[in-house]
């Protein structure tokens, strides 16, 4: 079944890759990873407008995405939000209309793509994860695959705007993982270290400049994750 607004997005989706590469100097790698169908979610650091831009285009299937509230006030990103369907989100609470729209989506057999930083860094560096998108992924079930996406390169893009130049900008899609939460209650403290062990898959991703918070961790087992399908593995 096709989203209510498939043809605005499919045209959204052509202009805005086109632009994209007036903009930027595109280098991808792994995106063939990432399935033509059934549900999948993206996980990708967060720079600047940019980069949820990437994360709808370098793909040609339907990819849904959130953005915070305020975007749907701003000419112009307010018309590539509506087109594409974004999930507004209500920075810094626990939306729960925007938790039920995103796993809906997930149930739907949409690709839904996630910034879990929350909010852009600028700087490029990365910053911790929001525990609550693994409320997300725990209520539309473990079975859904998880891709990390690495945005490489975006923080200079401002600057290189002003100069009239394009950013040289590389898109690294990985291997994907699976969620493994304990039995039972996931507590606090066990979201904390999934959302933080997913943020290290991206980090993985990334140059050593670019792993922020993260730059120490990149060596550390996960406890919460699995690297095989469930019914494959453990």
């Amino acid at each position: 079944m096709k989203p209510k607004r498939y043809w605005t997005w499919r045209i959204a989706h052509a202009l805005m890759r086109v632009v994209m590469r007036i903009l930027l100097k595109l280098d991808l790698s792994g995106v063939k990873r990432i399935p033509d169908e059934g549900p999948v979610a993206l996980v990708g650091n967060h720079t600047n407008f940019v980069d949820p831009v990437l994360a709808y285009t370098i793909h040609d299937r339907y990819v849904k995405g959130m953005t915070a509230i305020e975007t749907y006030r701003r000419p112009v990103f307010n018309l590539f939000a509506w087109a594409v369907e974004a999930i507004p989100v209500e920075r810094g609470t626990a939306d729960r209309q925007a938790i039920r729209a995103c796993v809906q989506a997930l149930e739907a057999g949409q690709a839904l793509y996630i910034a879990p930083e929350g909010t852009r860094s600028h700087h490029g560096g990365l910053q911790e994860g929001k525990a609550g998108v693994t409320v997300i992924l725990l209520r539309a079930g473990t079975q859904i695959p998880i891709y990390p996406v690495a945005f490489i390169g975006l923080e200079h893009f401002w600057p290189n705007l002003k100069r009239l130049r394009r950013t040289p900008t590389r898109v690294v899609v990985g291997d994907p993982f699976w969620l493994a939460p304990p039995q039972g209650h996931v507590r606090r403290e066990a979201r904390d270290q999934m959302i933080d062990e997913m943020m290290i898959q991206i980090a993985r991703l990334l140059p050593p400049e670019n792993r922020g918070v993260y730059a120490g961790r990149v060596d550390e087992a996960p406890h919460y994750l699995r690297f095989a399908p469930p019914s494959q593995g453990t």
